[in-house]
């Protein structure tokens, strides 16, 4: 069996949003680069599935040179090679057009594993093109994948709990974050041998992009506001703070 994981490199997603800077429409460069963290929880995944079953685990990735020093990590936590189609469109078309070519160029790829939503842009959509390209049914929000006899029983996320769902070919599916999946931390020594591993690089192909122009890129303005309630009768500030709270629709 041939698990493919999707990863992308974003900027920290940690970062306050009172020290966010944009540049030209994106992150400053300033700010440390890192895989997503839904892409983590689906490299967790794909490790899990690895140590079950004994599956093949490839770590595909669209983005620059600059990203395989991050991307490495992926191979640390136990990924067994990564492969990166070089280019830089923001693109989700282009993007999903580039990682199909490599996944067609690994041959019989039975899973592809990806994280439900990028932690830069939140769009969350290239998976699902991805799958159509593929002509592969894609599942979103898929928290646990278990295999029983060739066919794959799948725990998903909905509104109002998680169902169980089974499918019995090759398919996209889109991970969400549970404790199960929490990334683990990679051993030193695996970090080491992951330095050394080599990376195939393959170049971006010409794609069409969506049709969709990005016309500007802001950071909200947060307006903060702070009363401060008189304390000299307790009974009234209580009264006054419920009134308040309740012409505010917090109550």
């Amino acid at each position: 069996m041939h698990i493919v994981v999707l990863a992308k490199v974003v900027p920290d997603y940690e970062v306050p949003s009172s020290d966010f800077e944009l540049v030209g429409g994106r992150a400053h460069e300033r700010y440390t680069r890192m895989i997503g963290l839904y892409d983590e929880n689906a490299i967790e995944l794909g490790v899990q599935m690895k140590e079950k079953i004994g599956a093949a685990l490839t770590l595909v990735s669209y983005g620059t040179a600059d990203d395989i020093p991050v991307l490495r990590k992926g191979i640390a936590m136990g990924a067994e090679q990564l492969i990166i189609v070089l280019g830089n469109s923001n693109d989700p078309f282009i993007i999903a057009s580039n990682l199909r070519l490599a996944i067609e160029k690994l041959g019989d790829v039975d899973l592809v594993l990806s994280g439900r939503q990028s932690a830069d842009m939140d769009r969350g959509v290239v998976h699902s093109i991805l799958a159509e390209m593929l002509n592969l049914p894609f599942i979103p929000q898929v928290s646990d994948v278990k295999v029983e006899n060739g066919v794959y029983k799948l725990n998903q996320i909905v509104e109002t709990g998680s169902r169980t769902l089974q499918i019995s070919g090759k398919s996209v599916l889109s991970i969400t974050s549970v404790p199960e999946n929490v990334p683990r931390i990679p051993a030193v020594r695996a970090i080491f041998a992951a330095k050394k591993k080599s990376v195939e690089k393959i170049e971006e192909i010409n794609a069409v992009a969506m049709g969709v122009e990005e016309i500007s890129m802001e950071i909200p303005q947060i307006e903060s506001v702070c009363e401060l309630l008189p304390i000299e009768d307790m009974d009234d500030t209580v009264s006054l703070l419920l009134q308040k709270l309740r012409e505010g629709r917090y109550l």
